[in-house]
């Protein structure tokens, strides 16, 4: 059985769940390479605009899995290996997959996301929990450093640099409410709500042009290393403008204006 489940529940949409439930979905070097082809997979999929990211089960990632972590692939053995990838990179470089796919990526975090799974809940677009969910950089508490799978690039740039260095070096970890008070979820919901508050995230994205997501993300994550308000604007002054020519939102536009003028005069 795949340790990754991939549904598309609506058109445009699809849902990626880890699925190591009885781990509370853990990171083995199988899921890790699962992860990576189901991103693969979505990416190609031109008709889908936002990924909702969850967990099977009471978590949704309880970090490596320390008990059974399984053998890395080999170079040859997964398209996301070669010989100058080893084991840490194959699974660091999930963060990096997560930014880079074309499409909006929704984490919907329904329990525990410790370590690895904060790291992947931090490289979503958006982050929404249930009211059970747990958050932790667990990463100090094995003895290694706090510093594992972009977790110091990504949390300082959505909670800030004090809080940040609160989390990592101390290992504590924080609970739903905590998490929304710090800007690191969006909004919570009861445990049998949340998959239909991503949903309606998700849907309410889904109607919207693939080109305008595309390039809004691809903005946002640049521009969160801008070195200066003039480097951002340009990179929006140019999307905006090449955006214009793009078919999808061409037609969308048409549509906009018919809408909002009464209809074509």
């Amino acid at each position: 059985m795949s340790t990754i489940e991939v549904t598309e529940p609506e058109p445009a949409i699809a849902v990626i769940r880890l699925n190591r439930p009885e781990r509370l979905n853990a990171m083995s070097f199988e899921l890790v390479a699962d992860l990576h082809t189901a991103l693969d997979g979505v990416a190609n999929d031109t008709e889908c605009k936002v990924v909702v990211l969850t967990g099977a089960g009471r978590a949704f990632c309880a970090g490596l899995d320390l008990k059974d972590w399984g053998r890395p692939p080999e170079p040859g053995e997964h398209p996301h290996v070669h010989s100058g990838i080893d084991p840490q990179t194959f699974m660091s470089n999930l963060t990096t997959h997560l930014r880079d796919l074309p499409q909006v990526v929704v984490a919907a975090v329904n329990g525990a996301a410790f370590g690895g799974g904060l790291a992947l809940a931090c490289a979503a677009d958006i982050r929404l929990a249930s009211t059970t969910a747990r958050f932790c950089s667990a990463f100090i508490r094995t003895g290694l450093s706090g510093t594992d799978i972009g977790i110091t690039y990504l949390l300082p740039r959505l909670i800030g640099n004090a809080r940040a260095f609160d989390l990592i070096l101390t290992g504590r970890d924080i609970d739903a409410d905590e998490a929304l008070q710090m800007g690191l979820v969006s909004k919570l919901a009861e445990p049998e709500g949340l998959e239909d508050l991503a949903m309606a995230y998700a849907r309410m994205m889904a109607g919207y042009t693939k080109s305008g997501l595309r390039t809004t993300k691809e903005v946002l994550w640049h521009n969160t290393a801008a070195p200066s308000l003039e480097s951002a604007l340009a990179l929006e002054i140019r999307n905006q403008n090449l955006l214009q020519f793009a078919p999808d939102v061409r037609e969308f536009l048409d549509a906009y204006r018919a809408k909002t003028t009464g209809g074509d005069r």
